[in-house]
C-alpha cells in the first residue's frame, strides 16, 4: 500500500500550515504587579501535539506594552522550525500569511496579538521570533526588540511491526529449508534496520534485518535454516529497539510450514 502524501510542504521543504491571527487586546490598563512587568514578551498559549496532522496547532501570544510617546505598536510574527534532533538549529518558515506586521490602535496602552499555526509536521518543534516596534509622533521608531517563543513540539509518528506470515522452500543442502518470513508496517512511522530472528523447534536458526520498513508496507526476508519437524517462530524488533504502537504482534508462531515446490 502506498503512503498517503502529506500535501503540506512548500518547494519541497517549507511548511504549509494555516495560520490565524486574533487581536486579542488593544486599548486599556492591566493591573501592574509589584516588579516592573516586560515590555515585550511572547509565549506559547496553547500547544496541540496529535498524531493526526490535522489536529495539529500551535496558539502564539504576543504582548507589548506602550512606551511613554507611544501613539501605536506593532508587531511580526516569524515561524521557526526545527526537524530532527535537539542540536538542529530552528530555521524560518516562509508563509505568506505572517508577512503582514500586526498594528495597535492608535493610542493603545497595551497590545496583544495572538497567532495560530496549524498542519505541524511529524516530529517537529516550533516556536516564533516576534519583532516589536513602538512609534511614537510622525511615526518616528522609539524603540524596536525580538523576543522568542518557547517550544511547541510535536511527536513523530510510529511504527507498528508485525510478522504476518512464514514459509519455506528446500535449500539445495540435504536437512535444510529457506524461510521466507514477511514482516509488515502497520503504524505510520518508518522502521529503519529491522532485526528478524528464527527460531526452528526452539533452537535458533538464523537472524536477518530489513534496512527500511516505510508505514503501511511489508518485506519478505529469507533465513536459511534446519528442517521442521514440531514449530517455527519468527521475531521481529525483539530487543524492542525500535519504538512502536503495538509490540503485541511483533512474533510469529506457527506450525511447520511445507516447503513449495
Amino acid at each position: 500500500m502506498s503512503r498517503p502524501l502529506l500535501a503540506l510542504l512548500i518547494a519541497g521543504a517549507a511548511l504549509a500550515a494555516s495560520v490565524t491571527g486574533a487581536l486579542a487586546a488593544q486599548s486599556g490598563s492591566s493591573s501592574t504587579p509589584s516588579s516592573k512587568p516586560s515590555q515585550s514578551s511572547v509565549t506559547v498559549a496553547v500547544c496541540h501535539p496529535s498524531d493526526v496532522v490535522a489536529e495539529r496547532f500551535a496558539t502564539f501570544s504576543g504582548q507589548m506594552r506602550a512606551l511613554p510617546g507611544t501613539k501605536r505598536m506593532t508587531m511580526h510574527f516569524t515561524l521557526l522550525e526545527r526537524l530532527g534532533s535537539v542540536s538542529t538549529a530552528f530555521k524560518p518558515v516562509s508563509l505568506a500569511d505572517l508577512k503582514a506586521w500586526r498594528r495597535s490602535k492608535s493610542g493603545a496602552h497595551t497590545f496583544i496579538y495572538t497567532q495560530k499555526v496549524t498542519a505541524l509536521r511529524d516530529g517537529g518543534a516550533y516556536r516564533v521570533r516576534v519583532q516589536f516596534r513602538w512609534y511614537g509622533a510622525n511615526k518616528t521608531l522609539l524603540r524596536s526588540t525580538t523576543v522568542r517563543s518557547g517550544t511547541c513540539r510535536q511527536p513523530a509518528p510510529l511504527p507498528d511491526l508485525m510478522v504476518s506470515s512464514i514459509t519455506s522452500m528446500d535449500a539445495a543442502a540435504a536437512g535444510q529449508r529457506i524461510y521466507s518470513i514477511t514482516v509488515a508496517n502497520n503504524g505510520q512511522g518508518d522502521a529503519r534496520n529491522v532485526p528478524v530472528a528464527l527460531k526452528v523447534d526452539g533452537a535458533v536458526a538464523g537472524n536477518s534485518t530489513v534496512d527500511l520498513l516505510p508505514a503501511q508496507e511489508s518485506s519478505v526476508v529469507q533465513i536459511m535454516g534446519p528442517a521442521c519437524a514440531f514449530m517455527v517462530r519468527a521475531v521481529a524488533n525483539s530487543g524492542r529497539l525500535i519504538p512502536e504502537t503495538d509490540y503485541s504482534n511483533d512474533s510469529l508462531t506457527a506450525p511447520c510450514p511445507q516447503p513449495n515446490s
